[in-house]
């Protein structure tokens, strides 16, 4: 199965607003047919997917949800508990509040990882899951990744200076280069760039929302929760970029041995933002996943 006639573009978003126990989320969803429920890390939000939702809206209902991750529209609500477990079970919460039954779960970086968590947190929507598509994410210890622990550390012990070091990330032209060049070897263009630096830039309440969920990342958590995954029935693709530098390939077949029915599809050249790097091969992944009923 491939998709025919697919041809990137920009196409900006209308979201609307999703109210939830922690505050107000942003949500899209365009076309019709068997769900597919689109979640992005941190730094990242829906725009991670446009892409691939264009390939895929003709065939499929696609939704996605913006999580509280630093580029976010809104900031979550004050006082509004940004754990790691509170978060996971703020993304079954949205299957809930959107009344969705056997959708098909997308989530990369950040989000994959409190997908796995939320595996383990015995919510009642986790019957609304058909699926789980997973592509470069935290699993087991990795929580967060190597590369990260000392910025999930200042996240914890010094919150404000990490918040401020965060906005003037996210100011600087090198620095916004730098992030975008570890996660994405495709790089990223001016728009997406703005959506996914711009909301925690022109909102400290928005840094302030990734920085108390990175502090609040540990091994631990996702190590305790992975007892679940060889429980968990349902199909799970693993969409994988072999040259990510914090999510190695290695972490998918940790994974792909541990899920009773999993795949893997290997993407070559792909970083952490598999997404933006190969949208045709996540589409067609996707594809061939979630058969769409013959016409």
């Amino acid at each position: 199965m491939s998709v025919s006639g697919f041809a990137p573009r920009f196409q900006r978003m209308h979201r609307e607003q999703l109210e939830t126990r922690l505050g107000p989320l942003a949500w899209s969803s365009s076309g019709e047919g068997q769900t597919l429920v689109f979640f992005a890390g941190a730094l990242a939000n829906g725009d991670l997917w446009r892409d691939v939702v264009t390939a895929l809206e003709d065939r499929y209902r696609c939704i996605t949800i913006d999580l509280p991750l630093g580029a976010h529209p809104w900031p979550l609500d004050a006082g509004a508990d940004r754990s790691a477990t509170s978060l996971a079970r703020l993304m079954l919460d949205c299957l809930d509040l959107l009344d969705l039954e056997d959708a098909t779960v997308v989530a990369n970086d950040t989000a994959g990882g409190l997908l796995l968590l939320s595996l383990g947190s015995g919510h009642p929507a986790l019957w609304r899951i058909g699926g789980l598509v997973l592509t470069n994410c935290e699993s087991y210890e990795h929580f967060p990744p190597d590369a990260l622990r000392k910025a999930s550390a200042l996240s914890r012990r010094m919150p404000r200076l990490a918040r401020a070091l965060l906005r003037l990330q996210n100011r600087s032209s090198a620095a916004r280069r730098k992030v975008i060049d570890s996660v994405a070897a495709a790089g990223l263009d001016e728009e997406r760039s703005e959506s996914f630096f711009g909301p925690a830039r022109r909102d400290p309440r928005v840094a302030g929302d990734l920085v108390a969920a990175m502090g609040g990342f540990r091994p631990e958590l996702l190590l305790e929760a992975a007892e679940a995954i060889p429980h968990f029935d349902r199909p799970v693709l693993l969409i994988w970029g072999d040259s990510c530098e914090f999510f190695p390939i290695a972490h998918a077949r940790r994974l792909l041995s541990d899920f009773p029915l999993a795949a893997l599809l290997p993407v070559p050249g792909a970083k952490t933002w598999v997404p933006v790097d190969s949208p045709l091969a996540v589409a067609e992944g996707i594809l061939e996943f979630v058969p769409t009923p013959v016409i």
